[in-house]
C-alpha cells in the first residue's frame, strides 16, 4: 500500500492511474521536437506496460533524465509522487520539476463532493503540503504557487511553510487565500470577512525570490528590511496598513514591476524614493483612492484604472506607455493639460473618461511630440462636438495610429463651420467606433482623410468599444447607420489626399436601431 497525505492508495489501481498519466503527458510532449525519437523508441512499450501496472526499470532507464523530467513536468502533483513507487529509479525521480502547484482545490479534484470546510480535508491538505515541502527540500524549484482558502485557521502551519520554501531556490512565489473562481471586481465587491495575515518580513527570508504575487492576504506592518532580489511585486485584493507600502518600497531596491489591484490603500497613494528603479506601475480599481504621487524617474509603464475624480501628481520624465481612465468634470482638460505636460517621451497612450465636456486646447501645438500611437475614449452625457478633438491630434505632429471610440449615443447637427487645415503628416491608420452617421461625425472622418495624406486604413464602426477592468476591450451594440451612410465610402475616397487609403465600413443590422430618444 502507498500512503499519501492520510490515504491509502492499492498499488495496482495507482499504477493503472499513474500509467494512463503518463500516457497523457507522453502525448502532450508528442509536440515538441526532441520527443520524436521518444515516441519512435520508447513510447508504444512504455505506455503499454505502465497500463498494465508491468513498467520495469529497464524500459524506463532508457529514458534519458531530460526527456523524462519533461514528461512528468506535466504530471499534477499526486500524479507525479505517485510515480515513486513504479522503479526504485523514479523514487526521487518526481524530484525533478522547476514548478511546484499546491491548491487545495486541485488536490481534491477526482472527489469534489469534498466540503472544504471539514477538518478531515483540510487535516489532508496541510499534510500533503508538508510532505510535498519535505519531499523538495533543498532542490531548486523556479515556481512555486501555494492557494488555500482556509489558511487562516492555520497561521502557525503557513510561518513553518514559509521557513522550508526558503530552502528552495524558489524565484516566483504565488500565494492565494481565496477559493473562489469569480472574477476579481465581484471578489471586491462580496464580504470576504477578515483576511489571512502576512508578514512581508517572513517572505522576505526567500532570497531568492524574483517574482511575488499574493491575493486576498492583509499585509502585516513590519521592520524595514532589505529585499535585493526581489523584481516584480503583484497584490491583489491585498490591505496595506498605513505606511506599509512606502517601507516595503524602500526595502526593494531593485524592484522594477508593481501591481497593486482592489487593494485597499490609504487616501493618497505616494510611489517615490531616491533609489527607486521602478519601470512598469499597475494600480487598479483601488477603492476609496482620491490622490496619487508618482516620482520615478526610470518608470517607463503607467497603467491606472479608477471609477471616480483623481487627483495627479507625476514626474515620470521617461515615460513611454500610459493607460489611464479616471472621471469627473473636467476630466478631459485636466488630463491632456496638466497630468501629461511633463511627459516628453511619451509614445503610446490609452485614455478613458467619463466627462461634461471634449474641449481642450494644448499648450503648444507640438506637445506631444513623441506621441504614435493614441487610443481616445471620451464617455460623454450628451453627443460631443468632434471638431474639439483636432487640436488634441495637432499636438501630436508625429502620430501613426489612433482609435475613437464614442459611448453616447444621439445625433449632433451642429453645421456651417470650417475645419482647419491642418496636416497630420504620419498618421496611417484611424479607427473610428460609435459612428452612425451624424453630419458632425462625417465631418470629421473627412477632415482625417483630406489632411493625412500617409493613412493607409480607415476603419469605422456603428458598434461601440470601452475598456473595462485590466483593459480588456468590450463591444456594446452597435446603432443603425441611415441612408446617408451609403454613400459615405464615395465621398471620403473622393476627398482624401492619400493614393493608399482603404476604407472599411462596418454597419450594425436595421434589427439593432437605438437611437437616443427614440425606442
Amino acid at each position: 500500500m502507498c500512503w499519501f497525505g492520510n490515504r491509502a492508495l492499492p498499488f495496482a489501481i495507482l499504477v493503472a492511474a499513474t500509467g494512463a498519466a503518463i500516457q497523457k503527458a507522453i502525448k502532450s510532449f508528442g509536440g515538441q521536437g526532441k520527443a520524436i525519437v521518444l515516441q519512435e523508441k520508447h513510447e508504444q512499450d512504455f505506455v503499454h506496460k505502465a497500463d498494465d501496472g508491468l513498467a520495469n526499470e529497464d524500459s524506463i532507464s532508457r529514458l534519458p533524465d531530460d526527456l523524462l523530467s519533461d514528461v512528468l513536468s506535466r504530471l499534477d502533483l499526486i500524479e507525479a509522487v505517485g510515480t515513486r513507487i513504479l522503479s526504485r529509479r523514479w523514487k526521487n525521480v518526481c524530484k525533478v520539476r522547476s514548478e511546484l502547484h499546491l491548491d487545495c482545490l486541485d488536490m481534491f479534484r477526482p472527489n469534489c463532493s469534498h466540503d472544504m470546510g471539514s477538518h478531515w480535508v483540510q487535516f489532508r491538505f496541510l499534510e500533503a503540503v508538508d510532505q510535498s515541502l519535505q519531499l523538495y527540500s533543498g532542490q531548486s524549484i523556479t515556481y512555486l504557487r501555494i492557494s488555500c482558502c482556509f489558511m487562516k485557521e492555520f497561521e502557525p502551519k503557513f510561518t513553518q511553510w514559509m521557513q522550508v520554501v526558503a530552502t528552495l531556490d524558489v524565484q516566483e512565489l504565488d500565494l492565494k487565500f481565496i477559493c473562489s473562481s469569480l472574477p476579481l471586481c465581484q471578489c471586491a465587491k462580496s464580504n470576504m470577512g477578515e483576511l489571512f495575515p502576512v508578514s512581508f518580513r517572513l517572505l522576505t527570508a526567500v532570497a531568492t525570490m524574483k517574482h511575488l504575487r499574493l491575493l486576498a492576504c492583509s499585509l502585516q506592518p513590519s521592520f524595514p528590511t532589505q529585499f535585493n532580489s526581489l523584481e516584480g511585486l503583484y497584490l491583489d485584493l491585498v490591505h496595506l496598513s498605513d505606511g506599509e507600502l512606502p517601507r516595503m518600497l524602500s526595502s526593494c531596491v531593485n524592484l522594477q514591476t508593481l501591481r497593486l489591484g482592489f487593494c485597499k490603500l490609504t487616501p493618497k497613494l505616494s510611489i517615490s524614493g531616491p533609489c527607486l528603479q521602478l519601470k512598469f506601475l499597475y494600480v487598479h480599481s483601488c477603492p476609496g483612492l482620491e490622490e496619487i504621487d508618482i516620482c520615478a524617474g526610470n518608470l517607463i509603464t503607467f497603467s491606472f484604472f479608477h471609477n471616480g475624480p483623481i487627483k495627479f501628481s507625476l514626474c515620470v520624465p521617461k515615460l513611454e506607455d500610459a493607460r489611464i481612465t479616471f472621471t469627473g468634470n473636467g476630466s478631459i482638460p485636466y488630463f491632456f493639460g496638466e497630468v501629461l505636460k511633463d511627459c516628453p517621451k511619451l509614445k503610446n497612450l490609452l485614455f478613458q473618461t467619463n466627462s461634461d465636456k471634449l474641449k481642450y486646447t494644448p499648450g503648444k501645438m507640438d506637445m506631444f511630440s513623441n506621441l504614435r500611437t493614441l487610443y481616445f475614449v471620451p464617455g460623454m452625457k450628451s453627443p460631443p462636438d468632434l471638431l474639439n478633438v483636432v487640436p488634441i491630434l495637432e499636438a501630436c505632429p508625429h502620430l501613426e495610429e489612433f482609435r475613437l471610440q464614442l459611448l453616447c449615443r444621439g445625433f449632433n447637427e451642429e453645421r456651417g463651420r470650417e475645419w482647419p487645415p491642418r496636416r497630420l503628416g504620419q498618421l496611417k491608420e484611424v479607427e473610428f467606433n460609435g459612428f452612425h452617421g451624424t453630419v458632425n461625425e462625417i465631418h470629421f472622418a473627412t477632415y482625417l482623410v483630406k489632411n493625412a495624406p500617409a493613412l493607409e486604413r480607415l476603419w469605422i464602426r456603428s458598434p461601440y468599444r470601452f475598456y473595462c477592468g485590466d483593459y480588456h476591450l468590450r463591444t456594446g451594440g452597435g446603432w443603425y447607420m441611415d441612408e446617408r451612410v451609403d454613400t459615405l465610402h464615395e465621398e471620403l475616397m473622393m476627398q482624401a489626399v492619400s493614393s493608399k487609403l482603404q476604407v472599411n465600413i462596418v454597419r450594425s443590422p436595421r434589427t439593432e436601431l437605438k437611437i437616443c430618444g427614440r425606442e
